[in-house]
């Protein structure tokens, strides 16, 4: 079974308060949307890139990350 890891970030009021409008308007949660963010710059980026490697997606540091519980 995949873990769910958690990010936290720092951003600037005004950029919060916008994407709070963003999510609001297409109708998702600020996390579903950060999720869908995500997912369409991975995207992008093997798009122009190539698909990511399995041995270098099993070689991240995921320190930054935590375990959600």
């Amino acid at each position: 079974m995949k873990k769910n890891k958690i990010l936290k970030i720092k951003i600037s009021e005004d950029v919060a308060k916008k994407f709070a409008v963003v999510a609001k308007n297409e109708k998702m949660s600020l996390q579903n949307e950060v999720v869908a963010m995500i997912r369409q710059k991975i995207s992008y980026y093997e798009r122009v890139k190539g698909n990511i490697k399995k041995d270098e997606i099993d070689s991240q540091d995921m320190s930054e990350f935590s375990d959600e519980e």
